[in-house]
């Protein structure tokens, strides 16, 4: 009984410590970290929208199932949402968004 008690302190006192993540950071550094410079790589957001979709509210919405619907549905790209500002610092607070000329 004390093996499987001890193994189950072990293990727990194992998890509690790998949780963390940039456990290596300590003092000042850690104050200072700057998450958005890591080289973490972000994710492509899509958004779908679709031409030809059947609006359905109330209890019809709630007693729909998904196997009785036309699933030809077209879709169209709306929008991809996946821009990082390159600016930093007073540029980047004084920036313009409505000035920008790549905007679509």
């Amino acid at each position: 009984m004390k093996t499987i008690i001890i193994a189950f302190a072990f293990t727990l006192a194992a998890t509690m410590s790998f949780a963390q993540s940039r456990n290596d950071l300590k003092g000042p550094a850690a104050k200072n970290y700057k998450p958005w410079k890591d080289k973490n790589k972000t994710e492509v957001s899509i958004v779908m929208k679709s031409t030809d979709a059947d609006r359905v509210q109330g209890p019809a919405a709630k007693n729909q199932k998904a196997w009785d619907q036309d699933s030809k549905a077209d879709f169209q790209e709306v929008a991809l949402v996946s821009r990082k500002n390159d600016l930093k610092g007073p540029a980047a607070k004084n920036q313009k968004v409505w000035a920008n000329k790549d905007n679509d």
